[in-house]
């Protein structure tokens, strides 16, 4: 016996097996239909709508940051050797 033929014959009884499986199961089709009166559990939570009003403006604090875009690797490398941030390993090309 091939791999192949033995291959098919596999496959032929887990078709044979699978498709037994799905004819037993619509024919012991003793379930019975959904009623209107099912036992289902819902949960609703009360809430009342509040009205928010704004007392004051909040106030602006300026911040020492500029931008918070991208930086280029030659500024990276510059900061880390500044001590700005913080280099924990070795940068692999």
């Amino acid at each position: 016996m091939t791999w192949i033929k033995f291959a098919l014959w596999l496959s032929g009884f887990y078709a044979a097996y699978y498709a037994a499986l799905i004819l037993w199961d619509f024919m012991r089709n003793d379930r019975k239909p959904v009623s209107g009166d099912t036992h289902e559990l819902t949960f609703i939570e009360h809430i009342e709508p509040v009205r928010a009003e704004i007392d004051s403006v909040p106030e602006f604090h300026p911040s020492a940051v500029i931008s918070s875009g991208g930086q280029s690797l030659k500024q990276i490398f510059n900061l880390a050797k500044e001590e700005v941030i913080e280099f924990t390993r070795a940068v692999s090309f």
